[in-house]
């Protein structure tokens, strides 16, 4: 009589075992795959929005202001919540939105702001709750799918020092439009050293809030002349910190790019206050914030610069000494115009420090 063959359990549990091995060793490099395809598709996105900035200034020979539009307070005659305008908005033609540019003037002239969320008086829908996958970077997991209004992941350079989202100074290529602006010319510093964008993770609010990478921390100190250490004490367990500040939904809120309308410092700017991937912090949401670039690539963030090319900068680079305390030599810190104190990531941030940056 023929004997049948089969697997022994010790066969059977070897070759399971190899399976699981081969799995092991596989996941991982699916996932980086996977994470290298987004980061590919994070870098387009930005390249695209600082093409969108370069024509933007073909026509207008300047860069958006980040906040306090001139061409803004024209269009809406003064009135409206003008100065609420974020850089985003002047770019929708520029990205291929132009009926929603469109869209954005004939809201705000109802009296609407960019944190609105009505609809017309016809029942049109709020064109801030228009979602534009060109602006989100598709490695953020935390950034909701839904909202009240429609986020973003690239926020505009507003420079080294720690300042209000309004004030005077133009250390960036971005500012207070009421106080000045910049264009290619203004760029002392020149295109390929000046950083034009920076992604920063999109941070959850309410009900749904969810960590931050590097962490928001609210009632810190940030004036212009402290060191950063205390907000680098912020950090939380793992990169990662949440906490009361991202728990309202009202204006003192830490939605980070919530609202991809809006000029306020949360919502669509970014300072090279701190290096990337480290904490953000502020008074509350809307009161001194500080954002810092963020994101979740391995390692570190991408940026644009102002010549239009796509970099990933590490979150190791140098930002000078965090117990530093800038002396602005009696002068107010709107009008300090020396180098950055803030190492080879600050001296990116300026657009006239006149700083050698060398690699980085």
């Amino acid at each position: 009589m023929r004997r049948k063959r089969g697997f022994t359990l010790v066969e059977l549990l070897v070759v399971i075992a190899i399976i699981g091995i081969l799995i092991a060793l596989l996941l991982p490099a699916v996932q980086a795959a996977r994470e290298a395809a987004r980061r590919s598709s994070c870098t387009n996105n930005l390249k695209q929005v600082s093409l969108a900035v370069h024509n933007f200034h073909d026509i207008y020979k300047k860069f958006p202001p980040s906040t306090n539009s001139l061409m803004m307070r024209t269009a809406l005659s003064g009135g409206y919540g003008w100065d609420r305008m974020g850089y985003l908005t002047h770019l929708l033609p520029f990205i291929e939105q132009k009926p929603l540019y469109d869209q954005v003037i004939a809201y705000t002239l109802t009296d609407k702001r960019p944190w609105s969320t009505g609809n017309f008086p016809d029942g049109t829908p709020c064109p801030y709750k228009t979602k534009i996958s060109s602006l989100l970077c598709p490695s953020d997991s935390t950034a909701p799918s839904t909202g009240d209004v429609a986020f973003t992941s690239y926020h505009c350079n507003h420079g080294d020092i720690s300042m209000n989202y309004d004030w005077w100074e133009w250390r960036g290529p971005f500012g207070n439009g009421e106080r000045g602006e910049c264009g290619f010319n203004g760029l002392v510093d020149g295109s390929s050293n000046t950083l034009m964008l920076a992604e920063i993770c999109i941070g959850r609010t309410g009900s749904a809030a969810a960590p931050v990478k590097g962490g928001i921390a609210n009632g810190v100190n940030t004036n212009p002349d402290q060191p950063t250490a205390p907000c680098y004490a912020r950090r939380g367990p793992n990169d990662m910190l949440t906490g009361a500040c991202q728990e309202s939904m009202g204006d003192t809120g830490w939605g980070l790019g919530r609202r991809w309308g809006d000029s306020h410092a949360i919502y669509t700017q970014f300072f090279t206050w701190m290096a990337p991937n480290s904490p953000t912090c502020g008074n509350t949401g809307e009161s001194w914030a500080i954002p810092t670039a963020s994101s979740f690539h391995p390692g570190g963030v991408n940026v644009a610069l102002c010549d239009g090319s796509v970099r990933f900068v590490s979150e190791t680079i140098n930002a000078g000494d965090p117990n530093a305390a800038i002396d602005f030599m009696g002068s107010r810190p709107q009008d300090y115009a020396g180098p950055s104190l803030r190492g080879v990531w600050g001296a990116l941030g300026t657009a006239r420090g006149k700083e050698p940056i060398g690699n980085f």
